[in-house]
């Protein structure tokens, strides 16, 4: 079976490109799936989902790493620090045993197992089988050089290192099973309350959408060029020309017309955390051309400023629009300001929801209930 895209550093390319745009992609879907359900996330359980968040994040970086950007001295290494063993049988590099990574794996799983019992109230058969089934694929994407994009394995594994993820991810599920429960001050267990999503939404919930945005488009745009390359539409002599023309139609793309034909007028990495841009005083969508020039000068600069340079613009730019956000309770920034717009929740705008939200519903009486029931003489009801 041959490498995919022809092998060789284009396939490595494409590798480098696409693995942190998965995991961008994971976690835009994650959060939306979060704030969806539960709506505005606060206290433990938005810690919880925080540290869950982080755990899958840690888990792609552990299966990828140390992820090179080309193949130069992988497939010629010393078989004592990790190459593949002369006329060995084994379909692994060798050795992976070492007491540095038998601990990292049997750490890395620890908050598998706790959150899946203490965060998402599952058994310790389910988690036990998810643990080990996350170990073996971080093994498979080691052992076959991230599924063949890569001419050889480039990191350790073994089959110890499975089974110390399993046992890991069990010992955190009893950990939060036993021990965890005589904290008197620790999270509650259970899944969160929901709770609707109306108050102004912090800075950090912003910040979390703008650097969504920044990776969709940046590893985005990465992973387009690559794919050219690949596929050779584009010549290596015009790879930096590419480069830039892809960030900038990217750019225009994500800002400028996917929040047009949204009725919330947000990007993607706002839209993931339930975010909206609307008028100042209604909850009614902003108008369009002042989501327009917000775009010209706020991510319009930014983007120009990280495709071409100098990339401390497109901080100074972003500082002076959180200048004001920082200060005014309604977390205006200066663009906000200038083009008249505000930037508040989903829910705000069109009066959804969470989906895990406990709603009351009087009972309905069924029909012919009262039938043959005569009121008592004398009282409120007789002869009614």
């Amino acid at each position: 079976m041959g490498q995919p895209f022809g092998g060789g550093q284009a396939a490595i390319d494409v590798a480098v490109a696409a693995v942190p745009l998965i995991v961008v992609i994971g976690a835009a879907l994650y959060l939306r799936g979060q704030h969806r359900r539960y709506g505005r996330q606060h206290g433990w359980p938005w810690r919880l989902t925080t540290a869950a968040l982080a755990t899958g994040a840690g888990l792609a970086l552990y299966a990828v790493w140390p992820l090179p950007a080309n193949a130069d001295g992988l497939c010629a290494l010393d078989p004592s620090v990790g190459g593949t063993r002369p006329g060995s049988a084994l379909p692994w590099p060798a050795p992976a045993d070492t007491p540095r990574a038998m601990v990292l794996a049997f750490a890395l799983f620890l908050p598998v197992g706790f959150l899946a019992r203490w965060r998402f109230r599952r058994g310790w058969m389910v988690t036990l089988v998810l643990g080990t089934g996350l170990a073996a694929a971080a093994a498979l994407l080691r052992v076959t050089g991230l599924l063949g994009l890569y001419p050889c394995a480039y990191a350790d594994t073994s089959p110890v290192l499975v089974v110390l993820g399993a046992a890991g991810t069990l010992t955190g599920w009893l950990l939060a099973r036993w021990v965890l429960p005589l904290w008197p001050s620790g999270p509650a267990r259970g899944w969160p309350a929901a709770l609707p999503d109306r108050l102004v939404p912090d800075l950090g919930r912003r910040m979390t959408g703008a650097l969504l945005d920044l990776g969709l488009w940046w590893y985005g745009a990465a992973a387009l060029v690559a794919l050219l390359r690949a596929y050779e539409v584009v010549r290596p002599t015009a790879v930096d020309e590419v480069r830039i023309a892809a960030l900038l139609g990217c750019a225009a793309v994500f800002a400028l017309v996917l929040p047009h034909l949204r009725r919330d007028r947000a990007t993607l990495g706002a839209a993931a955390v339930h975010l909206a841009l609307t008028a100042p005083t209604e909850p009614r969508s902003a108008a369009r051309w002042r989501v327009l020039v917000r775009t010209l000068l706020l991510q319009v600069p930014v983007a120009l400023l990280l495709a071409v340079g100098p990339a401390w613009g497109a901080l100074a730019v972003v500082a002076l629009h959180g200048s004001t956000a920082v200060v005014r309770p309604d977390r205006a920034g200066l663009a906000d300001l200038v083009c008249g717009v505000r930037v508040r929740t989903r829910s705000v705008l069109d009066g959804g929801l969470p989906d895990r939200l406990v709603r009351y519903a009087a009972p309905v009486e069924p029909a012919g209930a009262g039938a043959g029931v005569s009121s008592t003489p004398d009282s409120p009801a007789a002869g009614r």
